[in-house]
């Protein structure tokens, strides 16, 4: 939980979910840009081809998922936003949309909804019930929010994650890149929580998950299961998948794991920046 009451936005989404193409075109106009604001007067809808309403819900999930930073005079690329322009500026690999997919789920403030079904220990639930069950956590966390903005933000956030369209011309760009994570599932009448191929999901971002929760000191495998962060429950993973990750961690040298008395104490042998983690996955490939 939050250290600090920090006040929730919702409804800054404009009711788009991030669509296909969208974080491609601005983060390379922005770079293509320096010295002109994208997002001021009219820039947005001439520069990147898209309506008013939907120029406001893309800075906003550019804000919310730390691509960049924007004020009256300029907007410009965060240090992982021209990471991504490096590495892979269409937007292309899975392992850019974990990272932004785990950025919105940290993102308390930002992103309640997110926040608040990525570090719960829910599994499955209904789409009535776990409007009341945020209403009630965000009260108990010193914030009291409306059931109506809840209700509304979480239907683009069910939206952003489960693909229902049914998509006749291949060249529309509704379907939400997050949704290719395949991390939730609509089974009858609720929404299930699934687990992530262990393929598509990098050792490298638990890794990076698990160093910012730790900051390069020693922890025990089973206490980080219950972390506000884990990455277990931020990537839907299992017991079997997490420790699986750890043992890839291990021989990747990243980590040594001392079993001894019974216990499963961590013990970071390197510290890895985000550049060197990008580095370290793409093969220094730009």
């Amino acid at each position: 939980m939050p250290n600090e009451i920090l006040k929730l936005k919702f409804r800054k989404n404009e009711s788009f979910y991030i669509r296909d193409g969208w974080f491609e075109k601005a983060i390379n106009t922005i770079a293509l840009n320096k010295n002109k604001n994208i997002f001021a007067k009219n820039n947005g809808t001439s520069m990147l081809g898209i309506g008013s309403n939907m120029v406001k819900g893309l800075k906003y999930w550019l804000i919310a998922s730390n691509l960049i930073t924007s004020n009256v005079t300029e907007t410009k690329l965060t240090n992982l936003g021209n990471l991504i322009l490096q590495y892979d500026r269409y937007f292309e690999s899975e392992f850019t949309w974990f990272l932004i997919h785990y950025n919105l789920c940290i993102n308390y403030s930002e992103c309640p909804i997110f926040y608040g079904i990525f570090t719960s220990d829910i599994k499955s639930f209904k789409k009535q019930d776990i409007s009341i069950y945020l209403q009630n956590l965000f009260s108990s966390m010193g914030n009291d929010s409306k059931i109506e903005n809840i209700e509304d933000d979480l239907s683009v956030f069910l939206k952003s994650y489960i693909n229902e369209e049914m998509i006749t011309n291949p060249e529309d760009n509704y379907i939400c890149p997050l949704s290719n994570l395949k991390l939730l599932k609509k089974q009858a009448d609720k929404i299930e929580r699934t687990r992530p191929s262990f393929s598509s999901l990098s050792y490298l971002l638990v890794f990076y998950a698990l160093s910012q929760i730790y900051k390069s000191k020693s922890f025990n495998i089973e206490d980080s299961f219950d972390e506000q962060f884990s990455p277990y429950k931020i990537f839907n993973l299992d017991k079997n998948m997490y420790l699986q990750y750890f043992e890839e961690m291990r021989k990747n040298g990243l980590i040594d794991i001392n079993k001894t008395a019974g216990l499963n104490v961590v013990y970071f042998r390197e510290s890895k920046s985000i550049e060197e983690i990008f580095n370290a996955h793409f093969g220094g490939n730009e």
